[in-house]
This record gives C-alpha cells, sequence and structure tokens, in this order.
C-alpha cells in the first residue's frame, strides 16, 4: 500500500505533466490525493517543495529508464543510437505531453529558484550522462559531442510535442549520425 506521502507525490507528477505546475492548486492534489491539507503540509511543508521533490522523483525516473534503456545495446553504435530510440519511444507514447523539465522551466523564471535548479540540474546530468556513454565507446570529443546530441534531442522534443512530429527522435539521429560515422573513420586511421 502506498504512503499518503508517496500519494501526493504520485498525484502531483501526475497532475504537473498534464498540465503545468501554475495550473495546478494545492487544493486540486489535496483532493485527487485524498489527503487533509495538514497532511499535505506536514509531508511537504510548500507547494514549492512538493514541486522540487516531484521533480527530483521525475528526474531519478527518467535517468533510470534511459541508463536501463541504453544498458540494452551492446555496440557502440547501438549505445548512442539508444539515447535517440529512448526518446523515440517516450515521444511516441499516447500519454507524451512535453517535457515536464522544459514545461516547468518556461513556467518558472526565476533562475535562481529552488524548482530552476531541479530543472537545470537534470539537463546538465543528461548530458553528463550522455557524455560519459560516449567516453566509456572510446569516442573522442565526448563533451562536444554531448552537447551536440542534447541540442538534437532538446530540439527532437519540441517539434514533438509542439508540431505533433513523433518521428522527431529518429530525424535527430539521422542528423547525428553522419557526424559519427565520421569521428569512427577518423579514429580508425
Amino acid at each position: 500500500m502506498q504512503s499518503k506521502r508517496q500519494n501526493i507525490l504520485e498525484t502531483a507528477i501526475r497532475l504537473f505533466e498534464l498540465e503545468g505546475i501554475q495550473a495546478i492548486g494545492i487544493e486540486r492534489i489535496i483532493a485527487e490525493s485524498g489527503v487533509t491539507k495538514m497532511t499535505m503540509y506536514n509531508q511537504f511543508g510548500s507547494k514549492e517543495l512538493l514541486i522540487v521533490e516531484a521533480l527530483e522523483e521525475c528526474a531519478r525516473r527518467s535517468m533510470q529508464s534511459l541508463k536501463a534503456f541504453v544498458d540494452k545495446s551492446r555496440s557502440p553504435r547501438g549505445k548512442v543510437r539508444a539515447i535517440f530510440l529512448w526518446h523515440d519511444q517516450w515521444f511516441r507514447r499516447a500519454s507524451f505531453e512535453g517535457c515536464v523539465f522544459n514545461n516547468v522551466a518556461g513556467e518558472i523564471h526565476d533562475g535562481n529558484s529552488a524548482v530552476r535548479r531541479v530543472v537545470l540540474r537534470y539537463k546538465r546530468d543528461m548530458e553528463r550522462y550522455i557524455a560519459s556513454v560516449l567516453t566509456d565507446q572510446g569516442i573522442a570529443s565526448s563533451k562536444r559531442l554531448a552537447t551536440q546530441i542534447m541540442l538534437l534531442v532538446e530540439g527532437a522534443t519540441a517539434m514533438a510535442y509542439v508540431c505533433g512530429k513523433r518521428d522527431a527522435a529518429i530525424k535527430a539521429w539521422e542528423a547525428f549520425e553522419p557526424s559519427l560515422k565520421e569521428r569512427e573513420s577518423l579514429a580508425a586511421v
């Protein structure tokens, strides 16, 4: 059985992903999670702290899912391609509502807020993870390439959400793959 704290957190994550953080009032989270206001505030203290914890949980789940997906691939090219394929599967879900981190960043304009710091940390962690995948595969310029991959998948995420281009991650891979082939051929020389 789920604890009251976990129930509040799961309700908040679901609502924030569907409707954003500003559109969802604390009263709605309380009502949909079936707890009292006192329980909510005893567990989280404030809406901002709930948002921070919800985003941290989303980040943990996202990174765990991506790592498990990438780890299934055996070849260096397969591991890099898996980053794009993971995004492709996400974009094609009926429940896809864009990136909760990008959506939240668009709602919170204070770059120093705790919420924005969680968003920034997630994006940096994602880029570091991608760089580590590249480094582990013996790919030179892993930090620079990780930045390029982040730009491609972030753009693909926006195109999938805003324009409905659910194949955007595959198109991003097609844009990146030639540069990877070139680097592989240079490394072989």
